[in-house]
């Protein structure tokens, strides 16, 4: 071995050496950085025929448990599409009110049936008639509100999924021009594990890593998200059920092509599962539930009203108390124009007789205990 390879061959350690001291400095210089990697020199012979002329370091990859990375991506996105429909839901709570503001359906309906009582004991009062009007279209604003609210959200989420598609284009984007060259670059690996760790709180995705750093990422499906040789972008599509699409996008144009027009099916978790399900599920639910309870107490009160007739009463026997016109109830007008006309007796000498002894009041209030039940 000549002097100069023999020289050579010792310059060649220390650089490498060098190399490997700069990684763990770096390591230690970010113990405490979110997403950060650990990195790891791997030397490789540095050889030419007939001659050993030292040592290089092939490359610094990041020393990452592929196995835990993927359990954090996908307790990410779990944790995220929970979030997304509990925050939902507890904002219309919130806008129900807490239990001692008393703006609920439930405690107004409450005050409602109180009042109803209260008039029996002064069936003639068109002041108590008036009060017991009022208190029942408070109850049914307060249904109206709680609908209102549930719409607003859907609106909200709605917003949300626009935001949230653009912005994971945004990092698919990314992650196929940092495949371009993390294979040369540890600053580039560090930035591929960021943007992945971001794009594990939107939606479920599988990460296949190869040895020189580049990433396949996919939905739990195996629709491919982004590559070394390109990237998709997601839609959405909103009809009467929420759809999220998915398009090849080439790098070079951006132009798209649909590929699908649902990928909800491989959406498996993530912020954009939870808004998907907030609106195609949890809300359209709660909708039902909340339209179904007014109509419940509107059909009963229109039941036990039909049979009512006071002495003197304006209002034609049978007419609705509650009625009904795109979806929202509330007090038939004439009874809130003219409260005397409330009919709040029972029929005791044929239809119009019956002494104004509030007993249809009583029958009415009665009926609190029925949507108890």
């Amino acid at each position: 071995m000549s002097l100069y390879v023999a020289l050579n061959t010792a310059v060649s350690g220390l650089f490498a050496n060098q190399r490997a001291i700069a990684a763990t400095s770096e390591n230690i210089a970010n113990v405490n950085t979110p997403n950060f990697s650990r990195r790891e020199a791997h030397f490789e012979t540095d050889a030419i025929p007939n001659q050993f002329s030292g040592v290089d370091v092939e490359i610094v990859r990041a020393a990452v448990d592929r196995f835990l990375q993927g359990a954090a991506f996908g307790g990410a996105a779990d944790e995220a599409a929970s979030r997304a429909v509990a925050d939902a839901l507890s904002r219309i709570e919130a806008s129900l009110g807490g239990p001692g503001e008393n703006i609920s359906y439930a405690n107004k309906l409450d005050e409602a049936f109180a009042t109803l009582t209260q008039l029996s004991a002064n069936p003639s009062s068109t002041a108590a008639k008036a009060d017991a009007l009022f208190a029942l279209q408070a109850a049914f604003d307060a249904f109206s509100r709680t609908a209102a609210a549930v719409v607003a959200e859907s609106d909200a989420a709605l917003g949300r999924l626009n935001a949230d598609t653009a912005r994971v284009n945004a990092l698919l984007d990314e992650v196929y021009r940092l495949n371009q060259v993390v294979q040369d670059s540890a600053g580039a690996a560090d930035l591929l594990d960021q943007r992945l760790a971001e794009l594990s709180t939107y939606l479920s995705i599988n990460v296949a890593r190869s040895e020189d750093g580049r990433v396949d990422v996919t939905l739990r499906d195996g629709a491919t998200l982004a590559n070394s040789a390109g990237f998709a972008a997601l839609g959405v599509a909103a009809g009467p059920q929420t759809t999220i699409t998915l398009s090849s996008v080439d790098p070079d144009s951006g132009a798209a092509s649909l590929l699908s027009s649902d990928v909800n099916a491989g959406i498996q978790s993530g912020e954009i599962r939870g808004l998907i399900d907030l609106r195609n599920v949890e809300l359209p639910r709660l909708q039902a539930l909340v339209e179904a309870t007014a109509r419940g107490v509107a059909d009963e009160l229109n039941a036990v009203y039909a049979g009512n007739v006071a002495v003197g009463a304006t209002t034609p026997l049978g007419q609705a108390l509650i009625v009904e016109a795109q979806g929202v109830f509330s007090v038939n007008s004439v009874l809130l124009a003219d409260p005397a006309s409330f009919a709040i007796a029972r029929p005791t000498g044929g239809a119009a007789g019956g002494a104004n002894d509030g007993s249809g009041a009583i029958s009415l209030a009665n009926i609190a205990t029925t949507a108890a039940a």
